[in-house]
């Protein structure tokens, strides 16, 4: 199945896909709509819409299956919408958190009982130019959206920091810098903080359950510098186009941050932002991304390659994509998948696993 390969269906800002028994299901923050297609591809309904309404968005920043329920996220309401799995809305909470986890609060995702971890960013303001990791609290919510606790601190990404003056500064993304990620897996949640392979759970307690790591252990990849300005050069050429005249001031950012002396476990190389997520969490299963990204001398590269971690038990699998796709949603030996095309036109497909 293909879904955004038409001109008459096109897909822009997919933020979720949820595979069920009858649709295939995809969220689309352009429009802040749920759309729900059948196994041929075909359209048989779309619900929400923008606004402030009932099962109405004005930033919809995820949606996922979670048992029999699929839930969706309005960043800018804060609010949590619960619906069938044929599209009917059951209801919406909102957030409510103590002022001090205001601004920088966003979901993450919600439990089997409804409950709904959050977290909350700070901000970083560097006193000289250097390359830092900020704090990030999760949070718990029960299903009526009332704040319960703060389970724990993680870092954030690996940022680029330069001071402008004494009241502002600049910042982006470090290349090849590590991303975390935090993802709800049944009754419990992953961290990844990318600095080792090991993936630890906690319970909505905040309690470490297990650690999750592939099952041949190995030590983080060396970074040759050559390889590191090969790969700058090749990148900044294939976003030519879109830095435009911002270029050079990314080079020297770039130049002035140098890279690290290790890959990340974890993750995908990028330049703007982490198109890949570093970790996804589906069908009871954590799919960790092997880093990837880095471009060969004869100017292609490898597809991505996925540990397949289960709970309780430790890696089960391994799954490999021959083409660039972005892992979204798993069931059975079914996968939900975005393929991006030259042009940058988003395509859902709709996968089998061959080996399940």
């Amino acid at each position: 199945m293909t879904v955004g390969d038409t001109e008459a269906d096109p897909l822009f800002e997919v933020t979720g896909i949820a595979i069920t028994e009858s649709h295939v299901v995809i969220a689309q923050e352009s429009e802040g709509t749920l759309r729900f297609y059948d196994r041929d591809g075909s359209l048989e309904k779309t619900v929400g819409g923008r606004g402030e309404g009932p099962g109405e968005y004005g930033g919809l920043d995820w949606m996922r299956r979670v048992g029999g329920h699929l839930f969706a996220y309005d960043v800018y309401g804060r609010e949590v919408s619960r619906y069938s799995l044929d599209g009917r809305l059951l209801g919406t909470v909102a957030l409510s958190p103590p002022e001090e986890y205001l601004p920088g609060l966003s979901a993450l995702g919600v439990f089997p009982d409804g409950s709904v971890l959050a977290e909350k960013w700070y901000l970083h303001w560097p006193t000289r130019p250097e390359v830092a990791r900020a704090p990030v609290a999760l949070l718990l919510f029960d299903d009526e959206g009332a704040f319960e606790k703060r389970l724990l601190d993680m870092a954030g990404p690996e940022i680029w920091y330069e001071p402008v003056g004494t009241t502002r500064h600049r910042q982006m993304m470090r290349f090849f810098g590590r991303i975390s990620h935090v993802a709800v897996v049944d009754s419990v949640f992953a961290v990844l903080e990318n600095d080792s392979y090991d993936i630890p759970l906690y319970g909505p307690d905040g309690v470490v359950r297990d650690t999750l790591r592939p099952a041949v252990l190995r030590g983080l990849t060396p970074l040759p510098r050559f390889q590191a300005d090969f790969a700058q050069q090749v990148v900044l050429d294939s976003w030519d186009a879109e830095l435009g005249s911002g270029r050079g001031e990314v080079e020297r950012s770039l130049a002035a941050m140098g890279p690290p002396e290790h890959l990340p476990p974890y993750g995908w190389l990028s330049l703007m932002s982490p198109h890949h997520s570093p970790m996804t969490t589906a069908d009871g299963l954590v799919w960790a991304l092997r880093y990837g990204g880095l471009p060969r001398e004869d100017g292609d590269m490898d597809g991505p390659e996925w540990f397949v971690l289960q709970p309780g038990v430790g890696q089960i699998a391994t799954l490999s994509s021959p083409d660039n796709v972005v892992l979204v949603d798993v069931a059975g030996e079914m996968a939900a998948v975005i393929r991006r095309t030259d042009l940058g036109e988003e395509i859902v497909e709709l996968r089998r696993i061959v080996g399940r």
